[in-house]
């Protein structure tokens, strides 16, 4: 009887620590789900911050809801002809006066605007290099003055390339006539 007993008490006892082991394996391996649903859920909260810091950067910078505007003059020809005095305005508002300008592309407009209808008004003095066969109009100066409007559009960065070169088409032979201003964008 008590082998009888011992083998009861034995069987109990290895059910009975069999049954905590596999309680302790489920306890762990729940843990273990939850932790990972946990990493996953701060992994998901990571992304989304960034989202939210990128549309907050994004809109703060004026990208959307204010427009922004680049405004550039290019000489196409410098070859014939410098550019010496520039004086632009925006809708009667000056936005560019400057003597001896020695570069190709000048800046003369980077910032904010509202979006619409602009006039600009060019008043430029330019000065002839005397580039091959005309090396007799070398230092000869002349003014252009012109008037360009122009839509601007309502979101977003815009840039507006005024463009100034020489109408080698122009049926009127005067250098203030041969010399125009074209918009590229």
């Amino acid at each position: 009887m008590f082998r009888v007993l011992f083998i009861i008490f034995f069987t109990v006892s290895f059910a009975f620590i069999y049954a905590q082991d596999s309680s302790k394996s489920i306890y762990k391996k729940n843990i273990k789900d939850f932790d990972i649903e946990i990493n996953d859920l701060i992994n998901d909260l990571n992304k989304e911050k960034k989202e939210i810091d990128f549309l907050k950067n994004y809109l703060l910078n004026n990208e959307s809801s204010i427009s922004s505007l680049l405004i550039k003059l290019i000489n196409e020809d410098d070859k014939f002809f410098n550019i010496k005095q520039a004086v632009i305005t925006m809708n009667g508002k000056e936005i560019y006066n400057e003597n001896n300008i020695s570069k190709k592309e000048i800046v003369i407009f980077n910032s904010s605007y509202n979006p619409g209808e602009y006039t600009f008004n060019f008043k430029l003095l330019v000065e002839s290099s005397g580039y091959g066969v005309f090396t007799y109009m070398k230092s000869y100066k002349f003014r252009v003055d012109k008037t360009i409007k122009v839509s601007v559009p309502e979101i977003g960065k815009s840039q507006l390339n005024f463009v100034i070169y020489h109408d080698s088409n122009s049926k009127k032979n005067s250098p203030e006539n041969m010399l125009k201003i074209k918009i590229k964008r």
